[in-house]
């Protein structure tokens, strides 16, 4: 079998038994791997209104199709289950050496089932699989837990995902670590595998894949490295990382300050990516094939943050910067290294405690509520001994460990006028400044998993590069909105007109992404790698033969399965919305923030009629049929008005 691993692994945890069967045809042509193959496997699996932290959820890893290959990508795992934060679909994704252990070790996917009864860790040593004991890890946090089993294992090679303290305790805003730093899956997958008594999988594979055709494959694989490498973007993403970003976005008007009262942090030049290479950085690192090597290991000497770090990124730093209306870097810094180790998601434990923090600003929180704690905007102390007490679930750390939404429900007194989530989800570093592409508001209240900045609409984007995109608008549309956006960022000027066609079909692009490599982060973007190039790499690799069409083809069904999933789970429209106070427009010398609600429900209708959706959001049985997902139509069939 060329290109894929060719197996995958059923793991039943109640019954301790482990079964390998060949990864299916269709999976691998209609799905190709990653999040594809998982969304899939999730839709099957998992049946509608299951207890998320019951043992019939299933959770599942993925590896990408081009990981394990020269192709210069990131090599980011995806694990995907039904959110215990949500109730509704939920993958997400990580970096490390992860992934491409995992093929080169023979396997696509792993998929685990119930719910063991007691604490266990998965080895898989290539054709070697077995299930241990993990009674000794049960406790400790992330990089213990790697550090231990790299010395069980005499291997300091092995790469795995394993949770810390706050998954075990089954708090709703953890996510999945590997390799000390690395993280992915949001909306409580760490939970997920905490419910599962699973704390680890971890891996060695010394394999390789079989490519189709080698010269074909070295040749595009060379001229996307070439791309890579020649972008201006890329080559600042290797000196910041993602951190520029908070320069960026407070300059133009998006960094959410203060629980998203503001896009504009005062504070923004002490905690950016120049205060932080300036002060902290140690030495870069990169991800297994990534010629990028964009992240960075840290280390704050001070005695009262003194940690070490890695991979200090815009998602580990505005959570606890302008969220929290705190500019103290190295307080920050302790706080990611924090959630790092005790395994909880900076996006959603940083807006939940925002939350918390404008309630107490409105009077509907006290320091009674609070265990003592003084929860003013900048407090970065009190912040720091939340996370502890969310991790354990101790005092009103229990209540947080709910996550916003369930935590408004628990303290009531009008406090979801603080909330800023959607579906649930809190909706990561989202402000609708006058520097935000109305295509990345769209993306926020429209992606399946709920509040993420990671489901398209990315500002940086280029249309004119993205044929697909150029022949969905047209060409004198295209070129007018390509060409006018950067002088609408710099003007300040909003622009609705195609957004909601823009957004579709970033989606879709954003899944195949996904589902080949790696998100935006190497360069899997229409200003570097287009999807004519992807398609020949998968042609070259796998010998089926592909193009860009069918590419994106292969991107809007799995993101028409993750909506049939949630479809079956009740959201609908109403769900596809933002928080109010987004929807009050300020003109300022630098341009409009806010958004105009009436042009926004519009081009929400343009984004479903592209889609070929009806006004409830459900996919027509047309559309299912032209994606091959006729089975699918038929259980969405009975749920229809």
């Amino acid at each position: 079998m060329y290109g894929w691993a060719g197996q995958r692994l059923k793991v039943y945890l109640t019954e301790g038994k482990i079964v390998k069967e060949e990864t299916p045809e269709r999976l691998r042509k209609e799905y190709l791997g990653g999040r594809g193959m998982n969304s899939r496997v999730e839709f099957d699996e998992i049946r509608p209104g299951i207890d998320p932290l019951g043992p019939e959820n299933v959770f599942i890893v993925g590896a990408p199709l081009l990981v394990g290959t020269i192709a210069p990508f990131g090599a980011k795992w995806t694990v995907t289950a039904k959110s215990p934060l949500t109730g509704i679909h939920m993958d997400g994704s990580g970096g490390g050496h992860f992934a491409a252990r995992m093929r080169l070790a023979g396997y696509d996917q792993i998929i685990f089932y119930g719910r063991s009864p007691k604490p266990v860790y998965l080895w898989i040593d290539d054709g070697h699989v077995e299930l241990r004991d993990a009674a000794h890890l049960w406790g400790k946090d992330t990089w213990e837990t790697h550090d231990l089993l790299a010395e069980e294992l005499h291997d300091k090679s092995i790469s795995e995902l394993s949770i810390g303290p706050a998954g075990e305790n089954l708090v709703k805003t953890t996510k999945v670590f590997n390799d000390k730093g690395r993280a992915g899956g949001k909306g409580g997958m760490g939970a997920v595998m905490g419910s599962k008594n699973l704390k680890a999988v971890v891996v060695r594979g010394t394999g390789s894949i079989k490519i189709a055709k080698p010269e074909e494959f070295y040749e595009a694989s060379w001229q996307a490295y070439e791309k890579l490498i020649a972008s201006p973007r890329l080559r600042r993403s290797r000196q910041t990382g993602t951190l520029a970003n908070i320069r960026d976005r407070s300059l133009g008007g998006s960094l959410a300050t203060r629980n998203a009262q503001g896009g504009y942090f005062e504070g923004w030049e002490k905690v950016s990516s120049e205060a932080f290479e300036a002060q902290y950085a140690v030495r870069h690192k990169g991800c297994f094939g990534c010629p990028i090597a964009c992240t960075h290991v840290y280390e704050v000497k001070e005695p009262k943050y003194a940690t070490v770090g890695y991979a200090n990124e815009y998602g580990t730093t505005y959570p606890f910067t302008s969220k929290l209306g705190n500019d103290n870097l190295a307080a920050t810094l302790k706080m990611a290294a924090m959630c790092d180790r005790l395994g909880l998601d900076t996006h959603s434990t940083g807006g939940t405690i925002s939350f918390a923090m404008e309630c107490w600003q409105r009077g509907m929180l006290t320091a009674k509520d609070t265990d003592g704690l003084d929860l003013s905007w900048g407090n970065a102390d009190s912040a720091i001994e939340l996370l502890r007490k969310i991790a354990y679930r101790e005092g009103f750390g229990d209540i947080l460990a709910e996550g916003s939404r369930i935590a408004s429900q628990i303290i009531g007194r009008g406090s979801e006028i603080c909330l800023v989530e959607v579906k649930g989800l809190e909706a990561s570093s989202f402000y609708p400044g006058y520097g935000t592409s109305i295509a990345r508001s769209l993306g926020f209240a429209t992606a399946p998993i709920g509040g993420s900045l990671h489901r398209g609409g990315d500002s940086h984007v280029l249309i004119n590069q993205c044929p697909v995109l150029v022949k969905a608008l047209g060409k004198e549309l295209a070129e007018r909105l390509s060409t006018g956006r950067v002088m609408a960022v710099q003007s300040g000027i909003r622009t609705y007109e195609g957004q909601g066609v823009i957004l579709a079909l970033m989606n879709n692009w954003n899944a195949v992404v996904n589902t080949l490599s790696c998100g935006s982060c190497a360069g899997l973007s229409s200003d570097t790698v287009t999807p004519d190039l992807c398609a020949r790499l998968i042609s070259t690799l796998t010998g089926v033969e592909i193009d860009d069409d069918g590419l994106m083809k292969v991107g809007e069904r799995i993101f028409n399965v993750e909506k049939a999933f949630n479809l079956r789970e009740g959201m609908r429209r109403k769900d596809d919305m933002l928080a109010d106070k987004f929807f009050v427009e300020i003109t300022t010398p630098e341009g409009t923030s806010g958004l105009n609600r009436a042009k926004f429900e519009e081009q929400l209708d343009e984004y479903y009629k592209f889609r070929g959706w009806d006004h409830d959001t459900f996919p027509t049985e047309e559309k299912l049929a032209e994606l091959n997902l006729s089975d699918v139509a038929e259980q969405l069939r009975g749920l229809r008005r």
